[in-house]
């Protein structure tokens, strides 16, 4: 499961360097804390995670739990450019709708192997 989670995370990630990439970003994709630029810009979250996915050096060594919630914030960032650009998830056969059922998917799974977590209340 880890592989696959692992896996998962580089299709977001290149997607988003190829918007940040179509901006003209003057730090080459790469998000600086200091910078108005990148404090003042859309992408300010989506481009900090993706800085922080490269600053993780071996992803392997990332718990599972980490994984799953990067790919979580993946899944929102492809439904939102997927959403501006009129796709409908259930329907569309492209491959960035196509990669969001299967990392759906994989998250579900990956949620439903957990233990029940004794101290998150319940709703």
């Amino acid at each position: 499961m880890r592989r696959q989670l692992i896996e998962a995370l580089s299709y977001p990630r290149l997607l988003l360097l190829k918007v940040i990439e179509a901006k003209d970003c003057p730090h080459d994709s790469v998000f600086e804390a200091t910078s108005e630029r990148c404090q003042q810009c859309d992408l300010n979250k989506e481009c900090h995670w993706v800085v922080c996915l490269n600053d993780f050096e071996d992803l392997q060594e990332k718990p599972a739990y980490t994984l799953n919630a990067s790919l979580r914030y993946g899944i929102k960032v492809v439904e939102s450019l997927n959403s501006e650009l009129g796709h409908d998830p259930t329907l569309c056969t492209c491959e960035s709708c196509y990669w969001l059922r299967d990392a759906q998917r994989l998250t579900e799974e990956f949620e439903r192997r957990l233990a029940p977590n004794p101290y998150r209340a319940m709703h």
